[in-house]
């Protein structure tokens, strides 16, 4: 399954966004994986983390590991 992610940052005046993409994602671990990278690289204080599936147009926001794997798991089971 294919998975955007998008972690986004903004502290005085300086906007971090850090992009992923994952094209065949096979579990939420892996998932959980790339945002852990794009929160160490945008900083890890409070940071919008956007992710979006297949062909979705928008992107859904999410901030806790377990919204997260919840919101992963339940798509990969549709798949």
């Amino acid at each position: 399954m294919k998975v955007d992610i998008k972690i986004m940052r903004q502290e005085n005046g300086v906007q971090r966004i850090y992009l992923s993409e994952i094209e065949d994602a096979h579990s939420s671990k892996e998932v959980l994986a790339e945002v852990h990278r794009g929160r160490q690289a945008t900083s890890n204080y409070n940071q919008s983390v956007a992710i979006r599936c297949e062909d979705d147009q928008n992107f859904y926001s999410l901030k806790s590991k377990a919204e997260i794997t919840g919101w992963i798991d339940e798509r990969l089971k549709k798949k």
